[in-house]
């Protein structure tokens, strides 16, 4: 019962600084407008370059992204001080909650109508936080995908479908599906499938809010219809 209510709160706390949306912020404070009201409508570092250059996207996209860490730090530094076996014995557990109410709170800010961005740079945050490796193999395939295609939405739809069936093949727990079931042939105990199964779960979430999100993006893509880098045509 304790673990849960950690976790609740949790989930509170990074909720609320998931909904602290940089471009939001930003438009209103520096450029006394709003993100939302220009370009795509989208409140996030693509809508910020397009709309008032590359600086600001930039700058959003760090912020969004530092966020995360911020949140998590907040809660290990409360959480591993008031029980910290409990913390330690389900840091994956508190890494995911933070990392997917920041992202919830990105995309449905209560700061600022629940009207935020589409997330893929707080979930790109959440598997830096959870996996090196998905983080690596994430960013990889966005930018490649950017410079062959000139398409950051087509990136951000590929990067949703790929995380899950990454996280499937390469979860953290000790390498789980490499080194227990395609070297050493074992069954995953049921502690381990636990986790993973969590894993997965959480990861499909991510990537069924993220295609919801940009299916206005889907349908362009379709039609042909879709901005790439450098136009100037209202998308996204």
């Amino acid at each position: 019962m304790k673990t849960v209510i950690l976790l609740l709160l949790g989930a509170v706390i990074s909720y609320l600084i998931g909904s602290l949306n940089s471009s939001i912020i930003m438009s209103r404070v520096l450029k006394k407008d709003d993100i939302r009201e220009s370009g795509s409508g989208n409140a996030g570092a693509t809508n910020m370059v397009r709309t008032y250059g590359r600086f600001y996207g930039v700058l959003s996209f760090v912020l969004d992204f530092v966020k995360v860490a911020v949140a998590y730090l907040i809660v290990w530094l409360i959480f591993s001080r008031v029980d910290g076996d409990i913390f330690n014995k389900y840091e994956y557990f508190f890494k995911v909650t933070v990392g997917f109410f920041c992202f919830i709170g990105h995309i449905y800010p209560c700061f600022f109508g629940f009207r935020g961005g589409k997330g893929i740079t707080v979930c790109a945050a959440m598997i830096c936080i959870l996996d090196w490796r998905l983080f690596i193999i994430g960013l990889v395939l966005f930018f490649a995908l950017v410079f062959v295609t000139k398409y950051i939405s087509l990136s951000s739809i590929v990067f949703a479908v790929v995380y899950p069936i990454c996280t499937f093949f390469l979860f953290d727990k000790d390498f789980s599906f490499i080194k227990h079931y395609i070297v050493s042939k074992n069954t995953f105990g049921d502690g381990e499938m636990k986790f993973r199964l969590f894993a997965l779960l959480i990861a499909l979430a991510f990537s069924v809010i993220v295609l919801v999100k940009h299916k206005e993006n889907i349908k362009r893509l379709v039609s042909g219809e879709e901005n790439k880098i450098g136009s100037h045509k209202k998308s996204e």
